[in-house]
């Protein structure tokens, strides 16, 4: 199965409302590799990779997030270079 590899930028309230947790959460249940980190001016970035299908259900699960979250956007652009995550997901930051 071909891996692909993201970065995913989530815009909206998505500073101390637990958002981070909840991607490391839904990617450990997809299996999903990668990182979650909080950005100036108020984004997380996300790099992902798995299947183009694991990813595609990932996306969607990226705009519902915690209940305190407000997700205004989520942007996903294909990475050229393969990032390896050593088999975990992980929060930085």
């Amino acid at each position: 199965m071909a891996k692909q590899c993201l970065k995913i930028t989530v815009s909206g309230q998505v500073h101390g409302v637990g958002y981070r947790e909840y991607v490391k959460q839904q990617a450990e249940k997809l299996a999903i590799e990668g990182t979650a980190q909080n950005r100036e001016g108020g984004e997380v970035i996300i790099f992902a990779s798995s299947s183009t299908e694991t990813l595609d259900s990932f996306i969607d699960v990226l705009y519902d997030g915690p209940s305190e979250a407000n997700v205004a956007n989520v942007v996903a652009e294909p990475m050229i270079n393969e990032k390896d995550f050593r088999g975990v997901f992980r929060v930085i930051g």
